[in-house]
């Protein structure tokens, strides 16, 4: 009897699965809106991981069956079309109150996102540094975890000991010396050199600012939570930095008190300082507010930047006051125009007043063959006149814009977050460099966006007068050159090279490197609603990763081998362990197209003289 009744009890549960669906359904989305909205970090935690996918496929639910009811009644022409207006209000008023909406990105709207592809190995300009034109990429999978544990700057995330020895294999690589210490005499050395101020190293007392990048911690929202960051967005990595300060007083002996750590522009939160300053404490940190423990307000000093458009902006006291800057970049994609936050654009915060205001010289700086500003802060003697290294922090790159990390698909990389240091004394050829890594990984960036290379490389007479004196910038401030991408990556002939007045490029951690399968569509984390990317908003954000791999609709699964010497016979693609397709010749793709309403199991493998030899796998949320 007992058995009876269970059965029948299970059998009334699978008739109410339509209800349930609806029930859980609803009851995530109200979960959604009143924990997330009124704080967007709270997507990052494990309840919303579960909740966020069935919510959006709630949502794409009822967005594909009001698509298909209007398509309907414009087919029939009911009268009652009259009321699909009211209709079509409710859920837009729904979804601002919510403040999630589906976005196209940045990348895929206007003409300036059309893929444009750079004439490789044409270099423009003059190479400089010890070894002119010299970029040091060094790569190591191990300097981060590929699978994150809580957000990309926690400490169980990042390699300190990993991160350290690709700062001395940089250093000395770029500098041509076999220890860290002589590397830096060199630097120093051919620095003073070129200044002016004789044959000499570093001096007891001379001071260095780092201009880091902290371009998204402005929120005033965060600064009410005490600076603690509750979120996954990339700003300076505390452990490269920290493993730059370790070089400088530990290895080249020099005061903390004689360096500050910097950015104008924006606030020195918690989370970087905490664990920066525990072990330099003494290191001057200087940000915008001064209005946490530790931290100093920039003070303004009478020096200006003039810019080519007409600006003024006035330095803080802590660039002029300084002997040496760093500059330390991050691999970062920017969302305004498609365009990049390299070298040039880290600089927008070495000035006091608002970046803001910068911004329609920057766009009109995107066009090919107008001013830019990143050109006026490379050619300033106290910004690009000061500046000893450039350091570029590629540990995690961001593809879409300068908050969101991605991992990447081209090889070496395979699916993984970049880890990658670049090192150079030349700011046009390394941003040139970092530029190709954006620009190969795509989504590309626009054309115009590398027209400050081409402005610094080549600078158009009488335009840049950064000082305001009457001398207008007339020489080179590096060489410009796109890669061969044809060329093995970790070949110095990936560039032209100093023989041919190109980038001397020098590439680190082929050992490393494996073949690999990667699955390029659906991404990880991403969200496709019927074959396309998309990105929804929370509030004022764009948001581009979501805490799993969700599909609404059908999607083209599509696959590459990377670095593989022999071409695969076939690649083969798994569904919950069960075959689906068999493609046998490149691109390689399946049409997933069957109904779903379920998470699955993705598995795709290349097959080689009948054997599988390189498989990978993903988790997706598929709906419809």
């Amino acid at each position: 009897m007992k058995k009876v009744c269970k059965k029948k009890h299970l059998e009334r549960i699978k008739n109410l699965s339509g209800l349930w669906f609806h029930i859980v359904g609803i009851a995530c989305l109200i979960w959604f809106l009143i924990r997330v909205v009124p704080a967007p970090h709270r997507s990052q935690y494990p309840c919303q991981q579960i909740s966020i996918p069935i919510a959006l496929g709630y949502v794409a639910f009822w967005g594909a069956l009001f698509s298909g009811f209007f398509a309907w009644i414009r087919k029939v022409r009911f009268k009652t079309a009259a009321v699909v207006p009211t209709i079509l209000a409710i859920f837009v008023i729904a979804f601002t109150i919510s403040g999630m909406v589906f976005a196209d990105n940045y990348f895929n709207i206007g003409s300036e996102s059309n893929p444009w592809n750079p004439i490789p190995k044409e270099p423009i300009g003059t190479p400089v540094g010890i070894n002119p034109g010299r970029v040091v990429w060094i790569w190591d999978p191990d300097a981060t975890e590929e699978n994150l544990n809580g957000f990309w700057w926690k400490e169980q995330n990042n390699n300190q000991t990993v991160i350290e020895q690709m700062y001395s294999k940089g250093l000395q690589e770029l500098t041509g010396e076999s220890d860290d210490y002589t590397a830096w005499n060199t630097l120093f050395r051919y620095f003073n050199r070129e200044h002016g101020h004789g044959e000499v190293g570093y001096q007891t007392g001379e001071k260095i600012a780092i201009k880091i990048n902290m371009n998204n911690c402005w929120n005033p929202i965060d600064a009410i939570d005490d600076y603690v960051k509750k979120d996954n967005e990339r700003d300076a990595s505390p452990y490269v930095v920290k493993a730059l300060l370790k070089q400088l007083v530990n290895t080249v002996g020099i005061n903390q008190q004689d360096i500050t750590v910097y950015d104008a522009s924006r606030e020195i939160p918690n989370w970087f300082y905490d664990r920066v300053a525990t072990e330099f404490p003494d290191v001057h940190y200087a940000d915008n507010a001064g209005g946490a423990s530790g931290r100093e307000k920039v003070q303004p000093s009478s020096e200006k930047i003039y810019f080519a458009d007409g600006t003024i902006r006035t330095l803080p006291c802590c660039v002029i006051d300084a002997d040496y800057l760093i500059n330390m970049p991050e691999l970062k994609r920017h969302p305004i125009k498609n365009g990049v936050t390299l070298s040039g654009k880290n600089m927008f915060g070495t000035f006091i007043e608002p970046v803001l205001d910068l911004h329609p010289y920057l766009i009109s700086g995107q066009i090919m063959g107008n001013p830019a500003p990143q050109t006026d802060l490379f050619a300033h003697k106290q910004i690009g006149g000061k500046t000893l290294l450039f350091i570029g922090d590629g540990t995690y790159g961001t593809l879409q814009d300068h908050r969101t990390i991605s991992k990447f698909d081209m090889y070496p990389f395979n699916d993984d977050w970049t880890n990658s240091l670049f090192f150079s004394q030349d700011p046009v050829a390394i941003d040139s460099v970092m530029y190709d890594f954006l620009h190969a990984e795509g989504p590309c960036p626009a054309e115009g966006s590398q027209n400050y290379l081409h402005q610094a490389a080549e600078p158009p007479i009488n335009t840049y007068d950064p000082e305001n004196d009457g001398e207008f910038l007339s020489k080179s401030l590096g060489v410009h050159e796109h890669w061969d991408a044809n060329v093995s990556i970790f070949s110095a002939d990936r560039y032209l090279g100093p023989g041919n007045n190109g980038i001397d490029f020098v590439a680190i951690g082929e050992k490393y490197a494996h073949s690999s399968v990667v699955i390029t569509q659906p991404g990880e984390h991403k969200l496709y609603l019927n074959g396309a990317e998309k990105s929804f908003k929370i509030l004022w954000k764009d948001i581009y990763s979501l805490p799993v791999t969700l599909v609404v609709g059908n999607i083209t699964v599509k696959a590459q081998v990377n670095n593989l010497t022999e071409e695969i016979d076939q690649m083969k693609f798994y569904l919950d362990g069960k075959l689906q397709d068999i493609d046998e010749e490149a691109p390689y793709e399946w049409e997933w197209n069957q109904p779903s309403f379920s998470r699955h199991l993705l598995n795709v493998t290349a097959s080689l003289n009948g054997k599988e030899i390189l498989h990978v796998q993903r988790i997706v949320w598929k709906f419809l």
